[in-house]
């Protein structure tokens, strides 16, 4: 029997037929079908944060997506957080201008006031001020780790990420024998080198007093990038999972990792951890 699921998004939203993933009557198009999925399942699952963080009983709630692309999530989100009854102010950064300039148009035709896109590559993106949650589906490469320092940075409470393609670490583990000279095969290798990223930051996020929570979002016949990291804000800072994190990394074989030498950058890494290989 078909499962009959229930999605947070209505198909008659105007914002979805002007990112084109539904027609005039609210029909979804058959190529935007797993397209579709994918957007409400992240939908859902930051709403069941929204609600378990208390961020839902704020007056207004601030949320910063970082690789919006077409905005697919980002219109999703603030439309959500307008049916529970909040006013949303929601930042998105992208770094194709031509996708920032129909993302802003979308927004002003739907009267989406407080949605805005922003023409930036992440890194370059300066915060407005505090984020409630810190959202990335599938941003490329490293921007998932821009996402995830700017949520650190500003103690957001809530972070919600998807990783996409993750470059930074196979040529590592490669060159250094640890694991390639166990794995011949290449994909067998790169699946190894995205479990490993993603792992060191689920590590660091620890790190920063975040509860972590790792689930496949979506089946994978919908999207073979269906690594969901769940983060909410619960205590300060703690050392231990720096210190395991520390290990890891020499385990792995892996000595740089951006998202370690941007927080060591902006001090959220405090410098004593640093300080010789703690145990």
């Amino acid at each position: 029997m078909k499962k009959n699921t229930k999605y947070k998004i209505d198909t008659n939203e105007a914002y979805l037929c002007e990112l084109g993933i539904t027609n005039g009557d609210g029909s979804i198009k058959p190529k935007m079908t797993k397209k579709f999925k994918q957007i409400s399942r992240f939908v859902e699952l930051l709403s069941e944060r929204i609600i378990l963080a208390g961020v839902g009983k704020q007056s207004k709630v601030k949320v910063l997506d970082i690789g919006a692309g077409k905005g697919y999530v980002t219109f999703a989100t603030y439309k959500h957080l307008l049916d529970i009854g909040v006013t949303p102010i929601v930042d998105a950064v992208e770094s194709r201008k031509n996708l920032t300039i129909d993302g802003n148009n979308t927004a002003e035709k739907c009267g989406f006031d407080g949605l805005t896109f922003y023409n930036l590559l992440a890194e370059d993106y300066s915060p407005k001020h505090y984020y409630d949650a810190v959202i990335s589906l599938h941003a490329c490469d490293t921007a998932t780790d821009d996402a995830l320092l700017l949520g650190m940075e500003k103690k957001s409470r809530i972070i919600v990420c998807a990783p996409c393609c993750q470059k930074e670490i196979l040529p590592q583990v490669k060159n250094s024998k640890v694991l390639s000279k166990f794995i011949q095969n290449g994909l067998f290798l790169h699946k190894m080198a995205d479990l490993i990223t993603d792992n060191a930051r689920v590590m660091l996020l620890q790190s920063q007093g975040y509860k972590v929570d790792v689930i496949d979002f979506v089946a994978g016949e919908h999207s073979p990038k269906n690594t969901m990291i769940i983060a909410t804000k619960k205590r300060g800072k703690q050392q231990k999972y720096f210190d395991q994190f520390k290990s890891y990394k020499k385990e792995n074989g892996f000595e740089t990792f951006k998202l370690e030498d941007m927080m060591t950058q902006s001090k959220l890494i405090d410098a004593t951890w640093l300080d010789g290989d703690r145990q």
